[in-house]
């Protein structure tokens, strides 16, 4: 596992996936919140619920994700999630059963991010999700200062 950097711009922040288990979720969550310290905790909120779906999708529909990288940028607030796996089956926003309590993390990745999608390579498939600050008057990602 990469170790996380102090701010944004120093990415990408890389974790190796390879071989754990559902259970590692709480670890995947903590060293994506360490490495994205410079963040507003609203933005980085959305990204840790975004990177906790995306991973969690490939431990329930694949063999469980290899990679998960994050890519911050300062100007244009940007945060960039990345999930490698070795399926090429690719998630899908789906209209959950309203009686089940699955079926809804790619809804949620769908509304917290800007834009999300997949894109093949050598051994299955990253899914990607864009995740903006939202709030467009907000120079940088950086919490607002103090008044």
């Amino acid at each position: 596992m990469a170790a996380p950097g102090p701010g944004a711009d120093e990415a990408p922040w890389i974790m190796d996936l390879r071989g754990t288990e559902p259970a590692h979720l709480a670890r995947i969550r903590g060293w994506a919140r360490s490495s994205l310290t410079h963040l507003a905790p609203d933005h980085l909120e959305d990204v840790l619920m975004v990177t906790e779906e995306l991973a969690t999708n490939a431990y329930v529909h694949t063999d469980g994700p290899s990679w998960v990288r994050l890519t911050a940028l300062s100007l244009p607030c940007l945060v960039v999630v990345e999930v490698d796996d070795s399926a090429r089956l690719r998630p899908q926003v789906r209209r959950p059963d309203e009686t089940s309590l699955r079926g809804r993390g790619m809804q949620l990745v769908d509304s917290l991010s800007d834009t999300w999608g997949v894109h093949e390579n050598q051994v299955g498939k990253t899914v990607w999700a864009r995740l903006g600050c939202g709030i467009p008057e907000r120079p940088t990602c950086g919490a607002p200062p103090n008044s």
